[in-house]
């Protein structure tokens, strides 16, 4: 019972630490969850290594609005704590756990879309508002999924009816549908 409230415990302060590294705006979506994972479970990233690797997934993937920054870089961090060792799982398994995470993101928030999720946000906003929240879930989510593996073969063999809600076709925010034409423009 100890060890299961000791789980928690980690669980809960780890989706903390990761909403507080974004909400005060010394990192973005996806590099807040990878830095406290990463740190939480030992992957052996600097943090200015977890930094630079998830850098391009802040605001669904350089400000674009597609896939959950706060969920790629909690699938990034699970992959590499997976895939470390001391004894790597197989990739397999990594794809298994990976689908989890995105499902259970998927179940618990309606979609894995930026522009859905934060649909409401106000761009002209310095709050992070809702994807605080985000942030904060898509933490909690891995974590637990590290610290209790089984409960991905549990879940996976029920296959649950997950919401269709995945359409990223809904216009862009002002200021990512801004960032995103200039960003198209240019020649990389």
């Amino acid at each position: 019972m100890e060890s299961l409230q000791n789980a928690e415990e980690l669980i809960g302060k780890i989706g903390r630490d990761a909403r507080e590294l974004y909400g005060n705006g010394s990192m973005c979506c996806s590099e807040a969850v990878l830095t406290v994972i990463n740190r939480e479970f030992d992957g052996g990233l600097s943090e200015e290594m977890a930094v630079a690797l998830s850098k391009g997934f802040c605001g669904g993937i350089g400000d674009a609005g597609c896939v959950c920054g706060a969920l790629a870089g909690a699938v990034m961090a699970q992959s590499l704590i997976l895939g470390k060792g001391p004894l790597p799982v197989e990739d397999e398994q990594v794809r298994k756990a990976s689908k989890e995470l995105h499902d259970r993101f998927s179940a618990r928030h309606g979609s894995i879309c930026c522009r859905i999720l934060s649909k409401d946000r106000d761009p002209n906003s310095e709050s992070k508002g809702i994807c605080l929240d985000y942030v904060e879930s898509a933490a909690n989510i891995c974590a637990h999924l590290l610290l209790d593996p089984a409960s991905i073969q549990e879940d996976t063999e029920q296959e649950q009816e997950l919401p269709l809600k995945l359409n990223c076709s809904t216009e862009l925010p002002k200021r990512n549908a801004q960032t995103h034409t200039a960003n198209s423009e240019r020649q990389f």
